[in-house]
């Protein structure tokens, strides 16, 4: 899930509010440790639902930088941030594959089977900031607006995907590793009539040859990013990466990139997208390798 709809945004003060913090941290830990405990972390668990949207609402408040640092360097934090990711992830790919399996069997027809999911706003919010950034980044005289996308990491609801194509007018070539969401992704474009438009490759993205393409975008809970990025610079001439990562307090739900590590690496940040506070929580950076701009 790339984004949010909930919650109430909290005032900013001059100074950090240590009660804030506090409170936060200590909600935090009580979300986490609950969620280790839960085996079932499906949308039939009521529980692991009411939990993952309390974190949605507490992320969508707005934090001064002291706070966010103050909250990311605690110790609980630091050694249990992703082992909560994990938790996080694992109750998304259990939300997608069931709305993705639902949509196959609901009685709307075509497109209508995810233009009614309640992610849809969300998606198309993100996905629409992103093409708009990469038209930017893009010479319109290279005629790279009409090539094929590729995308890591598209799951078994492969929404960012399929808006891709439905804005863009473009292919586009889904990675995925895990056999039960290539299973389903593939079932569901098949049904909506995708199938032939937006394809789903059953592979991981750090052993793919992107040789063949321009733009590569990487989805935010691509865990192997690092080595993602790797195989692109080894394998792909000249491209144009987007990768979605997360910044402030949201790095609690998501995995940020280390953007010290993108530079020393030879990557170039070209520009990025910023959140949507009424929608989108992540942010997107566009990224060329050095020489290569």
């Amino acid at each position: 899930m790339e984004g949010y709809s909930t919650g109430t945004a909290a005032s900013a003060g001059s100074l950090p509010r240590w009660q804030v913090v506090d409170d936060f941290i200590a909600f935090i830990r009580e979300a986490n440790e609950l969620l280790q405990k839960e085996i079932d972390l499906s949308p039939a668990n009521q529980l692991v639902t009411s939990v993952i949207g309390r974190i949605f609402v507490q992320l969508r408040s707005r934090y001064l930088p002291e706070e966010v640092q103050a909250v990311l360097s605690n110790e609980y934090i630091q050694t249990h941030k992703r082992q909560l990711q994990d938790k996080l992830s694992e109750a998304e790919f259990l939300t997608e594959l069931t709305d993705s399996r639902q949509a196959c069997e609901a009685q709307d027809s075509g497109l209508d089977a995810v233009r009614n999911l309640p992610n849809w706003p969300v998606y198309i919010a993100l996905v629409r900031k992103e093409l708009d950034a990469l038209r930017r980044f893009t010479d319109p005289d290279s005629r790279l607006e009409q090539a094929p996308v590729v995308f890591v990491g598209s799951g078994p609801m492969p929404l960012s995907p399929i808006i891709f194509y439905l804005l863009g007018d473009v292919e586009v070539v889904c990675l995925e590793k895990d056999a039960l969401a290539y299973e389903a992704s593939c079932l569901l474009l098949e049904h909506i009539g995708l199938g032939s438009k937006v394809k789903v490759v059953l592979e991981n993205g750090a052993n793919y040859d992107y040789g063949p393409y321009k733009r590569i975008f990487v989805a935010s809970l691509v865990r192997n990013k690092q080595a993602v990025l790797e195989q692109i610079s080894r394998t792909a001439s000249d491209p144009l990466v987007a990768m979605r990562t997360a910044e402030g307090m949201k790095q609690i739900m998501y995995e940020a990139i280390d953007e010290e590590v993108l530079e020393n690496e030879g990557w170039h940040i070209l520009g990025r997208t910023q959140p949507d506070e009424g929608l989108v929580i992540n942010s997107t950076l566009f990224l060329k390798h050095k020489g290569l701009e």
